[in-house]
Parts: structure tokens; C-alpha cells; sequence
């Protein structure tokens, strides 16, 4: 372990076991402060012909001119530039690409996000598009909102969930954990995320909600993801109606969307015929 790192977890143990609500508070600022370096947010955006606004920190860059359309969301502190790989193997005269960037992300100046700014990014970029994508594809908390937001009206005919989370609880479970929370620190900080964004955990529940999501889903996941583990891919992939899980092995929870067989395996998957 990095000694810096150890350092920090240690001094969070003990403040949160000392001050429990100091420590919960902080613990929700740093979950909600988007971590990430001015060249990231501007990368590949040479890719795209423009980028619009959408209002409330949300931008969309637009490339292509198909009339089928496909939206890409990357995850937290996440950006497009992961996705250039993909991009640049889709055809932009079959498709136009959308690629969101969420509040806190891209040219956002925003200097915090959550996953309910995810969720409404994605409902804007619906709105604009004014009818369902032919695919969309998620990285890691992108794949979660995509889900969401599935499940609450029908939005993309087909979903590429890669590196994504079974529950958003286990994403905070996981971050409470890295932060060595004690029990009633970490109570008090899922409050405190459940009040930031305005949903109760159990409603950003995938489990629960993929049984009623009729569209076809490509699930990839890599079995050394320590992110987002593997465990829950696999479990997700059983609640859905239709849905296929590939695993990847020793790419890890970011670096799987630069690897040349996912995505021969995604234009694959978003080339096959629909299913009747």
C-alpha cells in the first residue's frame, strides 16, 4: 500500500470514529467532487463536430450524420476520450454519435456530481434526441444511469453496460470501506448521499429494477475489475430479460474500453440483427 494513502485511511478511522458526523460530511464532499485533470476533460473532442449545452452544466458533443444514434456516457471522473477506440470504428454515416458529459464533467465548471446528475444528463440527452436511441453505452457509473433511466421509460432499443455496478449502495459500501469508516460514520454518510441526491438507495437498486427492462443488453466485464467486482456483473446479468455477459481478464475497470476485442465485440453486438 502507498505510505500516503495509508496515512490518509488511518486518519480517517479515527476521525470517524472521534467525530462521526464531521468525518460522514467529508466523506460526501469527497464522493461528490469529481477528480479529474484539465486534459482528460478535453480530450478527443477533435472527434466531434460541435458540442452543445443542454442546460444545468450538461454538454453533448455531436458527431456524424446517420440516422441511427448512439449515446456514449462514460462513469465518474470519467470522460469521451475513453471512448475513442469505439468511436472511431462506428461509421458516421450510419450513426450519430452523442457523447454526454454529466455536471462536473467536461466543460462543466461545476465542482461536484452524483449519480441523479448522471440520471438527469441522460434524461436531457433524450429529450434532445427527441426519440429512443438505437444504442447506448455506459462505462461503470454511466452504466448504471443508462439502466436507470431505462427503467423508468423506454430510452435505447439496445444497452452496452460495461464495468457497471449492480447496486449504487455497493458503490458507497465500497467507498465507506476505502475510507475505513466506522459504523455510525458510515450510516451517517449514506444519509448524507441519499439527501445529495435526493434518492433512497434502495431506488438506485438495478437488481430491482432490471426484471422490467425489455431491451437487449451486452454486459462486459473484466474478473480482475477491483472497482466494480466481477460478482456483480454476473448477478445483474440474471435479472435482466435478455442479456448476454462477456468477461475480459486482466484489463481491469478502465482499461477494458481500449482493448481491441471488446470492441469488436460491441460493434458486433450493435451490427447483429434485432432480435424479432
Amino acid at each position: 500500500m502507498n505510505f500516503s494513502l495509508g496515512m490518509f485511511q488511518t486518519y480517517f478511522r479515527f476521525y470517524s470514529r472521534a467525530f462521526p458526523s464531521g468525518a460522514a460530511q467529508k466523506a460526501v464532499q469527497l464522493m461528490t467532487r469529481p477528480r479529474l485533470r484539465q486534459e482528460k476533460r478535453s480530450a478527443a473532442q477533435d472527434l466531434f463536430e460541435r458540442t452543445i449545452s443542454l442546460g444545468d452544466g450538461v454538454h453533448l458533443s455531436l458527431r456524424g450524420s446517420g440516422q441511427k444514434k448512439m449515446l456514449l456516457l462514460h462513469g465518474w471522473s470519467g470522460w469521451i476520450g475513453q471512448f475513442e477506440d469505439l468511436i472511431q470504428r462506428v461509421d458516421p454515416a450510419e450513426y450519430t454519435v452523442y457523447a454526454l458529459h454529466p455536471e462536473g464533467h467536461g466543460d462543466s465548471a461545476a465542482p461536484q456530481s452524483h449519480p441523479g446528475r448522471f440520471i438527469e444528463a441522460v434524461l436531457a440527452a433524450r429529450n434532445y434526441a427527441g426519440a429512443p436511441f438505437d444504442v447506448a453505452v455506459g462505462h461503470s457509473l454511466g452504466a448504471a444511469a443508462l439502466v436507470y433511466v431505462e427503467a423508468m421509460q423506454e430510452s435505447f432499443r439496445r444497452l452496452v453496460l460495461v464495468a457497471g455496478p449492480a447496486t449504487i449502495e455497493g458503490v458507497l459500501d465500497r467507498f465507506a470501506d476505502f475510507l475505513k469508516l466506522g459504523s455510525k460514520s458510515r450510516k451517517l454518510f449514506l444519509r448524507g448521499m441519499e439527501k445529495t441526491v435526493g434518492l433512497k438507495v434502495e431506488r438506485l437498486d438495478l437488481l430491482a429494477l432490471a426484471p422490467g427492462i425489455k431491451t437487449s443488453v451486452l454486459m462486459i466485464h473484466d474478473a480482475e475489475d477491483r472497482e466494480i467486482p466481477v460478482a456483480e456483473a454476473r448477478s445483474l446479468s440474471e435479472h435482466f430479460r435478455d442479456s448476454l455477459l462477456l468477461e475480459t481478464r486482466s484489463l481491469g475497470h478502465s482499461r477494458i474500453l481500449q482493448n481491441p476485442e471488446v470492441i469488436d465485440n460491441i460493434i458486433g453486438y450493435i451490427s447483429a440483427p434485432a432480435a424479432t
